[in-house]
């Protein structure tokens, strides 16, 4: 698992402990020991404490490679509000419901 090697890899980079990486993030130690031996599910808020307080992002922090979209944020607006992006909007039927007795 990828998040695992980046716990451990910015741990040891932080000279972090699991105890101290749960107590300075308010994430309960079993829960980052479980990230890190693949047992527990991740929660998006509690890996966000851990990546902001390690100064990385949530995707370098989950995949262990920096985020391909990062920086690009503007660039991305500039597209959508230039005109060159069409969306359209569909109303669905709700389907006609029979009662048969």
């Amino acid at each position: 698992m990828r998040l695992s090697k980046t716990l451990n890899e910015f741990c040891k980079e932080h000279k972090l402990s699991i105890a101290q990486l749960a107590k300075k993030t308010n994430v309960p130690k079993a829960t980052i020991h479980g990230w890190m031996t693949g047992r527990k599910a991740m929660d998006l808020n509690q890996l966000r404490k851990v990546a902001l307080l390690l100064q990385i992002s949530l995707h370098e922090l989950v995949f262990g490679e920096p985020d391909p979209f990062e920086g690009k944020q503007d660039e991305i607006l500039k597209e959508i509000f230039s005109g060159d992006v069409r969306v359209t909007l569909h109303r669905i039927e709700k389907a006609k419901i029979t009662n048969k007795k």
